[in-house]
């Protein structure tokens, strides 16, 4: 195998120095013509366009009609608290008051006549009954001139009774509760028939703008079911054994409610809350057998009555 040598090599007329030396700097200068177009035609390029700027303006979307107002309400009348002027004051109040001597002085003339011949007293004995409806919750039990008596003077009476001092604006017997108790009373009955409260009440410092909180108790002895009355000016509240049986509460003239109860044989206690505003005033609590007319409302009959647990320690 025959190899070249180096002097062979050289020898080639492509390997000379000459022709090496010259593709170079062709090279070279094609080169450098690139470059130079390129950077002319760089050059030449015109310049980038600005950016654009865009005005944006939202437009909101079309409105949807709104429906039509509801008219305005016509405004609610304000309360108005009742006042002294739109009070009534009824005439029968002083004609009330004239019927009252007449069942008291009958039990005066009845002995007189009883002795001549009963006959004739069995006439004035049926017409009582006709003032019953006014005079029975009067109770003629009652022995005292005064409604009001200091419970350790008047031992006989059962009925305590707390006394508050209200304000010129109370319309309840509620108006009790915020307040406390400026004394303690004792009365036989409630039997005070409509009169003018300017007088004041016998026992009572207060003629107008008090409360009365009236607590005592009965004695069944067999079981019968009730029809209280409660008449009042202004309101009153009967509660039996803490359940409330008759409501007249409020600012009003003279009112009789009634409520029926079923009383079991035994102690049940009684609580009337009464409370007195201005002008005219009364308070009378009867009872009668349910069905019964109006008429045969009696008075609690004074030996079934008793003093609360509460007051007769208070007042021993």
């Amino acid at each position: 195998m025959n190899f070249a040598t180096p002097a062979d090599m050289a020898a080639l007329p492509w390997r000379r120095r000459g022709f090496s030396g010259y593709g170079l700097v062709v090279t070279v200068l094609v080169h450098l013509l690139i470059l130079a177009a390129v950077l002319s035609w760089r050059s030449r390029m015109p310049p980038p366009p600005s950016p654009r700027i865009l005005d944006v303006s939202l437009i909101s979307p079309k409105e949807r009609p709104r429906p039509p107002e509801p008219p305005p309400l016509a405004p609610k009348p304000e309360f108005q608290p009742p006042s002294l002027p739109a009070i009534p004051e009824p005439p029968p109040i002083t004609v009330v008051e004239i019927p009252r001597p007449a069942p008291a002085a009958q039990p005066v003339v009845a002995p007189p006549v009883a002795g001549p011949g009963p006959g004739p007293t069995a006439a004035p004995a049926a017409a009582s009954p006709a003032s019953a409806a006014v005079a029975a919750p009067a109770g003629s039990a009652v022995g005292s001139t005064r409604l009001a008596e200091a419970c350790a003077d008047a031992p006989d009476r059962m009925m305590v009774a707390q006394v508050y001092k209200l304000s010129s604006r109370a319309t309840s017997v509620k108006e009790m509760d915020r307040r406390k108790p400026v004394g303690t009373l004792c009365l036989a009955q409630l039997d005070i028939a409509p009169r003018h409260m300017g007088l004041g009440l016998p026992g009572l410092d207060f003629s107008e703008w008090f409360g009365l909180d009236i607590r005592f108790t009965i004695d069944m002895p067999v079981d019968a079911e009730r029809d209280f009355v409660l008449l009042c000016d202004d309101g009153g509240i009967l509660y039996v054994d803490d359940k409330e049986v008759v409501n007249a509460d409020g600012l009003h003239g003279v009112d009789a409610v009634m409520g029926t109860v079923f009383l079991t044989k035994g102690i049940h206690h009684l609580r009337v809350r009464y409370y007195q505003g201005p002008g005219d005033g009364a308070l009378m609590l009867g009872w009668k057998k349910v069905g019964a007319p109006t008429s045969e409302t009696r008075p609690i009959p004074r030996r079934l009555m008793g003093r609360p647990p509460a007051a007769a320690t208070a007042t021993s």
